[in-house]
């Protein structure tokens, strides 16, 4: 009962389907044979490349003039981008009501299409570490059901008056969040008045992912066991607030700048733009530094000259390597295929 092959084999079952496997091809006796095309039995045509000297200096010309070309665009477009950075941490009293910064218009911004961007930076903030990134619950931001254990060490806080309760949103990356705001006052040139940038002249929405703002982060009313005051003393803001999603979405690197709105208009050389800060976020205890950043965008974003120049580095390098390599071949020549340049052992080996 426990070896049910056995009965076939004995009622002549297994004999009936070899014989119909051989019917099926009776030359080889192998059922099911693969068709003979050249796609099926692995012989299709094939080009296999020969690193000669001729074909490695045309290769790296050509790869070297055609990153020249990538880097040149991309350098040139870097440039017409105008930039400025103010730093402010050294200039603002930590706490202060209100610090002014003013950024000189030097040079014609144009939104051509796409808005300006008005954006700060930190540097000396490793946002990496491990322990820092793991610290959040996705399905808290999410408003979904799941633990809330990965946010240690800052799942709960007690701020000694109400006893502890759950941090919404908790974790580390949440209760580090920047805190700064700003301001923005566009001072055209030659006019003793300055008018506050609003609406789509100074906007924080659409400054995310779409995916982040339709999936990753959905708001809900704290619970009563809940409370939205961490280590930082102030009130986070509620999950979907932009400004939050940009902060939640950790830089790969310790210097760093992130979007804080986008600016709807065109400012003319000689203008100043008036930035109001409320200095809240200390820096001083990671020797960081904090920025704020105003800058064009066109098709490259914004202003990078990192890429521009690894391109055209990588050009000059193919270069230099495809004249080393024609000269080297020019002073020592060497034929391809020549069989005086096999081994004795070699050969002895290839006449027995």
């Amino acid at each position: 009962d426990g070896l049910p092959w056995l009965a076939s084999v004995a009622s002549g079952e297994l004999a009936e389907d070899t014989t119909n496997r051989e019917m099926e091809d009776p030359e080889n006796n192998v059922p099911k044979l693969p068709h003979d095309k050249k796609w099926k039995q692995q012989q299709l045509p094939a080009w296999q490349p020969i690193a000669t000297p001729r074909n490695t200096v045309i290769t790296l010309a050509l790869t070297g003039s055609l990153l020249l070309i990538i880097g040149s665009i991309l350098v040139a477009s870097n440039n017409q981008i105008t930039q400025i950075v103010e730093r402010y941490d050294n200039r603002c009293s930590l706490n202060a009501t209100r610090c002014n910064i003013s950024m000189s218009i030097n040079e014609d911004m144009e939104n051509s299409g796409n808005p300006l961007h008005f954006s700060y930076g930190l540097t000396n903030y490793f946002q990496t570490f491990r322990r820092y990134v793991k610290s959040r619950s996705d399905w808290q931001l999410a408003d979904v059901d799941g633990t809330l254990e990965t946010c240690d060490p800052l799942e709960k806080y007690d701020n000694g008056t109400t006893g502890s309760r759950t941090l919404y949103p908790c974790g580390l990356v949440a209760n580090s969040y920047f805190n700064d705001t700003f301001k923005a006052f566009y001072c055209p040139p030659n006019s003793g008045t300055c008018e506050l940038l609003t609406g789509d002249d100074w906007k924080s929405t659409d400054i995310s992912w779409q995916s982040d703002r339709d999936k990753k982060f959905k708001a809900r009313p704290l619970a009563s066991d809940e409370t939205n005051v961490g280590p930082q003393g102030f009130p986070l803001p509620p999950v979907d607030n932009e400004n939050f999603i940009v902060w939640m979405r950790v830089a790969g690197l310790p210097t760093f700048r992130k979007l804080y709105s986008t600016v709807g208009r065109s400012f003319q050389k000689g203008g100043e733009v008036r930035v109001e800060i409320t200095n809240n976020y200390p820096v001083s205890s990671f020797d960081g530094t904090k920025s704020i950043i105003l800058e064009e965008v066109n098709w490259m974003y914004g202003k990078n000259d990192f890429l521009g120049i690894l391109y055209l580095l990588w050009g000059c390098l193919c270069l230099i390597s495809a004249v080393a390599f024609a000269v080297y071949q020019h002073v020592h020549p060497r034929v391809i295929g020549d069989p005086d340049l096999i081994p004795a052992v070699a050969k002895e080996v290839a006449t027995t």
